[in-house]
């Protein structure tokens, strides 16, 4: 009962946290209850006994992208655009796609239904972390090997371009083409520069 009850209690504070995500006008409130909305699915993570997916849920989607999206706002924007309207002309594209997506989740609880009243009735609790990481450091040790491999790529080819990869032109190539004129290619040297000659 008591079990019940906190999941009711975190699913409705999912549903209304993620509503005011959409529908509040200022986008620093959106991003609180953003990183309130990704803690109450950690709180059902928890819920349910998925340990390390509610660790990862708090540290890396709380305590990482919900702060980042929060610097983010008060960094780079401004009060025009802080105080901007929650709706525009997607908005009736992204509710029927809101809407084909409830669809197909509510056919795949009805077809797991099953299924998920036999992993109700088990209340044992057996922590998922060590198998989880024996499974990523044992067979599937080389795809994780791979993924750190092109996130690093990732992650230098981002600096380049924050730095810009565009040289600047050699300084002898811009000496000669600084006396030419583009139009009819005479010389633009200084007059003393043709009386000497």
């Amino acid at each position: 009962m008591l079990e019940q009850a906190i999941f009711t209690a975190l699913a409705a504070m999912t549903v209304i946290c993620a509503l005011g995500v959409v529908l509040v006008r200022n986008v620093v409130h959106g991003t609180l209850l953003l990183g309130l909305c990704l803690t109450m699915v950690g709180g059902l993570y928890a819920l349910l006994g998925a340990d390390f997916i509610f660790a990862a849920q708090i540290l890396i989607y709380v305590g990482a992208i919900a702060i980042l999206f929060l610097f983010v706002v008060l960094l780079s924007g401004r009060k025009a655009e802080i105080t901007d309207r929650p709706f525009n002309r997607t908005a009736a594209a992204g509710a029927l796609s809101g809407a084909i997506a409830l669809m197909i989740l509510a056919g795949v609880i009805v077809q797991s239904r099953e299924a998920l009243r036999a992993f109700a009735g088990e209340s044992t609790f057996v922590p998922t972390t060590p198998a989880i990481g024996e499974t990523l450091l044992g067979p599937y040790a080389p795809g994780m090997e791979i993924l750190g491999l092109v996130l690093l790529i990732a992650l230098v080819g981002a600096v380049l371009l924050s730095k810009g990869l565009e040289e600047p032109p050699h300084n002898g190539f811009k000496k000669a083409q600084s006396h030419v004129r583009p139009s009819d290619g005479r010389s633009l040297r200084p007059k003393r520069e043709e009386a000497a000659v």
